[in-house]
C-alpha cells in the first residue's frame, strides 16, 4: 500500500458509501486484509516499542488512494501493549457530546506533522463489521478521538483543518516524537500547512 502525500486531491474527496453486496466480494475482502497488515504492522506496541516513533492506530481507505467508506480503528489506542482493532464500513456520528477537550494529533499522509485541537470527549458511531452486521460503538476518551479523526478523513478532512493557527503546526522529527509529547503545546518549532487547509 502506498500512502497518498499531503497534497494529493483525493484526500479531499468524501469517500463512496459501501453497499451490503460488495461487503462480501473477495475484492473487498482482501483489501480489508491489507488494511489490518499495515495497522498490525504499525502498530509499534507491545514491549519492543520504540518510544521515539508513533503508534499507528487507524487507517481510512482513502489515505491510500481507495474511494470506498472503509475504516481500521484500535481502540485499545491507551492500551500500549494490546490492540483492540475494529473494521468499520460506512461509520458515521449519530450523536456527539457538546463537551470538547483539546489533544494532540497525527496522520500518516502527515508525516512529522503535529498540532492540538479540540474534539467531541464521547461519541457514539453507527457502522457495519466486515461481515455486514449492524454495530454501534460508544466511546470516549482517546477512542472518541481517533473515530473521530477517521470519519473526518472519509468525509475528506484532516486534522490540519481544525488547528486554530495551520501557521504554527507542530513540526516533529521521529526521534523528537517523545520529547515532543512531554513538551506538549510548548514546543517551539512550527510548520506552515496553510496552504493544505481545507475550510470546515
Amino acid at each position: 500500500m502506498k500512502i497518498l502525500q499531503p497534497s494529493d486531491k483525493f484526500l479531499r474527496q468524501v469517500c463512496k458509501p459501501v453497499t451490503r453486496r460488495e461487503i462480501h466480494t473477495k475484492q473487498f475482502q482482501a483489501t480489508i486484509e491489507q488494511m489490518l497488515d499495515y495497522v498490525y504492522g504499525k502498530s509499534n506496541k507491545g514491549k519492543n516499542r520504540d518510544t521515539n516513533k508513533p503508534m499507528i492506530v487507524g487507517l481510512s481507505a482513502n489515505q491510500f488512494g481507495i474511494n470506498k467508506r472503509i475504516s481500521i480503528v484500535d481502540l485499545a489506542i491507551s492500551k500500549k501493549a494490546f490492540n483492540d482493532i475494529y473494521v468499520l464500513i460506512n461509520p458515521e456520528v449519530i450523536w456527539a457530546s457538546e463537551s470538547l477537550k483539546e489533544s494532540r494529533e497525527g496522520c500518516v499522509n502527515l508525516l512529522k506533522i503535529w498540532g492540538y485541537l479540540n474534539r467531541s470527549k464521547r461519541v457514539i458511531i453507527r457502522a457495519f463489521d466486515r461481515s455486514g452486521n449492524k454495530i454501534q460503538i460508544d466511546a470516549s476518551g482517546l477512542a472518541a478521538k481517533l473515530l473521530q479523526h477517521e470519519i473526518d478523513h472519509l468525509n475528506g478532512a484532516l486534522f490540519i483543518d481544525h488547528l486554530k493557527d495551520p501557521k504554527k503546526a507542530h513540526y516533529v522529527l521521529d526521534k523528537e516524537t517523545r520529547a515532543h509529547k512531554k513538551a506538549g503545546k510548548n514546543w517551539n518549532k512550527f510548520i506552515d500547512v496553510s496552504k493544505l487547509v481545507k475550510p470546515l
